[in-house]
């Protein structure tokens, strides 16, 4: 979702005009048009939302007092454009900021001095250093509007909801235990509360059932809860290592320093189970992902990755890339006389069916079926057929049978965890090829 922010003001000669907008290229002169349009047709303050074309602009309009203006008050609109229309809910939040950014401006006295020029009729020298502070307040406020929406409206994607839900230690814990093989919901249920005494598992299961993780199967009496979705996040060497090297042979001293640090992580990380939950918790935080996304283009100068958060917001911010350096994600390093930070390992999450249902998947279209334990063959006709006759562990690969068809209706995976793992392999060699090839390559 593309989005961008503006405050509109009315000039005493032209009328509603576009002040300033951030980013500073995102709104078109026939855009800004506008909301010039929008802001002549607001009479009272408050908050609205408007579409026009393929946008939708949500507005906050307001005055503040002025000494220089007819009526002795600015009359100003604050707005959010994006190019589709907001999820429900997202306009309570924008606008109590909106409402604090007016308030921001009512607090500070002279502040009206920001939307005149040198040259006006009601400027004097001495009001030159007070418009030009003013104007930078203004616009820095604006851009942490800017960052704020950002982490409010953006759409999370695949892995950032996965991560959410794996981040939380009690269902990172039941996954990992419903991935060796299902289990009787009782069973589950006692396991669970020696771990995590004061948490429900009944809400865990609610969420997970939800979000397509898990399958709640009632056999005769007996209640199983089958993993279906294993969520799985590896450490893996950055792609943009490749693409530097490919792409910018004058930065070759710094694509050798790059592959320095990310070999060195390699040659040592060991992955365990409280290494992918930490990775995971990182990956939840819509900050932390924030910057994993844009160091995944290349390495960044510090002053550029604190520019996209708010003021307000740096030293947590600070705090994320501190904790970001000492999970090895990124480094920090001086490069030509700035501070860069780079990615060191980029992180995959993958999804895929446990090895345990993998088992018990058709072996083809007609329906063979492997034992849970034994892995005997057992044919979907002759579950059908004699169905009176199975065991208990039969009636239990019968359900399963069943649910498989239902599973695979519902859900889209692909198991493809060992692929990824090759690609991964393949990545690392392109990473770290041998010296000479590199040499040879060169010279042609």
């Amino acid at each position: 979702m593309q989005m961008a922010v503006a405050i509109s003001y009315f000039h005493r000669k032209i009328g509603p005009i576009v002040w300033h907008s951030y980013p500073e290229e995102a709104l078109t002169d026939e855009e800004k048009g506008h909301l010039a349009d929008i802001m002549d047709q607001a009479y009272e303050e408050g908050f609205f939302m408007q579409k026009f074309g393929t946008l939708t602009s949500m507005n906050y309009y307001f005055e503040i007092p002025s000494e220089w203006a007819r009526g002795n008050k600015e009359l100003l609109m604050i707005s959010l454009v994006l190019d589709s229309f907001p999820q429900v809910g997202f306009e309570k939040p924008i606008q109590e900021w909106a409402e604090s950014f007016a308030n921001r401006l009512r607090d500070k006295k002279e502040i009206y001095k920001a939307f005149y020029n040198t040259d006006d009729s009601q400027v004097s020298i001495e009001d030159h250093q007070d418009l030009k502070e003013f104007s930078e307040n203004i616009r820095f406020w604006l851009k942490e509007l800017y960052w704020v929406a950002v982490e409010v409206v953006r759409e999370k994607t695949e892995e950032e909801k996965w991560a959410v839900i794996m981040s939380h230690p009690q269902i990172f814990k039941v996954i990992k235990k419903l991935s060796k093989e299902p289990m009787d919901l009782e069973v589950l249920n006692k396991w669970f509360i020696t771990l995590f005494p004061n948490f429900e598992l009944t809400e865990i299961l609610k969420e997970l059932e939800e979000q397509k993780f898990i399958f709640i199967n009632t056999i005769g009496q007996d209640t199983y809860v089958l993993l279906v979705r294993d969520v799985n996040i590896m450490r893996v060497p950055p792609d943009v290592i490749i693409d530097l090297e490919e792409d910018s042979p004058d930065l070759a001293d710094l694509t050798e320093i790059y592959i320095n640090e990310v070999r060195d992580f390699f040659e040592t990380y060991t992955p365990t189970p409280l290494d992918s939950l930490s990775l995971f918790e990182l990956f939840a935080d819509p900050k932390v992902y924030n910057v994993i996304s844009q160091l995944r283009e290349g390495p960044l100068p510090k002053e550029k990755i604190l520019s996209m958060v708010s003021d307000t917001s740096s030293k947590a911010y600070m705090k994320s890339l501190d904790l970001l350096v000492n999970k090895s994600i990124i480094q920090e390093f001086s490069y030509s006389g700035e501070f860069l930070y780079l990615l060191r390992t980029d992180v995959v999450l993958t999804a895929s069916f446990p090895e345990y249902l993998k088992r018990l998947l058709p072996r083809d279209t007609k329906g063979y079926i492997a034992r849970q334990r034994s892995h005997k063959p057992l044919v979907a006709k002759e579950i059908e057929e004699n169905s009176e006759k199975l065991k208990d562990d039969d009636l239990l690969e019968k359900s399963n049978y069943k649910m498989i068809s239902r599973i695979e209706d519902e859900i889209d995976i692909e198991s493809n965890h060992d692929e990824n793992r090759k690609m991964i392999s393949e990545r690392f060699k392109t990473l770290i090829k041998d010296p000479e090839e590199k040499k040879e390559k060169k010279k042609k």
